[in-house]
């Protein structure tokens, strides 16, 4: 990681049309992405997380709405841009794994002819140098006879070769930034280590940024650098790897790690889940939206929201108790 900033989100704000009016997605966040960094983005289905890395690329639904907001990058706002110029960005300069490799290849062409597809529309090379760029990017991603299984269909693959695959294509055109939409949630574990390996040794060989997006904190321990933890819509707390991990400040993050599984915990410990469920974004109130299941809450909380405050170098926390722990420590 650098300290050169490649992306940066500002206030971003999205809602979706619906019958009974707009529905917030994304609430006003913020953060950056540097050149050669892992962002992860955690949070429970519905926070927001996808959402928020859609914009990136102008892939909302034509229900979505950004209201707000401006996304750099390369000095560019691309929310801005044309439909042409995003055409460019898209695959050439930012590319993006969806999490289902089951259903992102077209079952009806080879592999190699999907590959060929981005690189037909943003690279120079011809009929033969597409092939031998082909094969040097299965080859990349670990598929074996590269030769042979260009020219196969994608049901002659496993769950964890097509996601190869999907990888092979998003990294054809040498992105800047590559956004990983929860790349390991269809396949078992060994496979989910294999391809989170995979990332992080092309993420050092190319020298590319990764937004690594999942529902589970266990997924992005060895991966990340810098962790956001979304609820609502909301960024409820950002840090490094080891402050999220070690020193986290929010009861959503901490929920969130008392439900993952440890091979360093005792085997007695239980897996603890987060009560009830998110709430309804169409009716959600100026309370904070983590309120009704906090086991910290305070008569505040059921309130107001918390303000967004920094706790520590690099590390912001929205919660009320922690709110009132810095006032206190100030005071003494």
């Amino acid at each position: 990681m650098t300290d050169q900033v490649l992306l940066k989100v500002e206030d971003l704000e999205v809602a979706f049309k619906g019958r009974k009016g707009e529905i917030p997605a994304i609430q006003r966040i913020s953060f950056t992405v540097h050149e050669k960094e892992v962002l992860g983005i955690v949070g429970e289905s519905g926070s927001g997380k996808s959402v928020s890395t859609h914009c990136i690329l102008k892939l909302l639904p034509s229900n979505g709405l950004i209201k707000d907001g401006k996304i750099y990058f390369g000095g560019k706002d691309l929310l801005q841009l044309s439909a042409q110029e995003m055409a460019q960005v898209r695959g050439n300069e930012i590319a993006m794994i969806f999490q289902d490799p089951m259903t992102s290849l077209d079952p009806l062409f080879t592999v190699g002819y999907q590959l060929d597809e981005a690189l037909k529309k943003h690279t120079q090379l011809d009929k033969a140098g597409r092939r031998a760029r082909m094969i040097e990017l299965l080859t990349m991603v670990g598929i074996n006879q590269p030769e042979k299984r260009v020219d196969q269909y994608p049901h002659e693959f496993s769950g964890g070769m097509r996601q190869r695959v999907m990888i092979a294509m998003a990294l054809s055109c040498s992105p800047k930034l590559l956004i990983a939409d929860e790349p390991t949630t269809a396949l078992d574990v060994t496979i989910q280590t294999q391809i989170i390996d995979l990332l992080k040794e092309l993420k050092d060989k190319l020298g590319m940024s990764v937004i690594f997006i999942t529902h589970d904190l266990g997924v992005v321990a060895d991966i990340c650098d810098h962790i956001n933890v979304m609820y609502a819509g909301e960024i409820v707390e950002s840090g490094e790897k080891r402050q999220i991990f070690y020193h986290h400040r929010h009861p959503y993050t901490e929920g969130l790690l008392q439900s993952v599984p440890s091979i360093e915990a005792s085997r007695d410990r239980d897996l603890l889940p987060i009560e009830g469920n998110p709430p309804d974004l169409l009716t959600l109130g100026p309370e904070c939206p983590f309120a009704h299941r906090c086991k910290y809450a305070m008569e505040i909380c059921a309130k107001a929201k918390p303000p967004l405050m920094e706790v520590e170098e690099n590390h912001t926390v929205r919660c009320w108790r922690e709110y009132q722990k810095t006032l206190q420590a100030a005071q003494e």
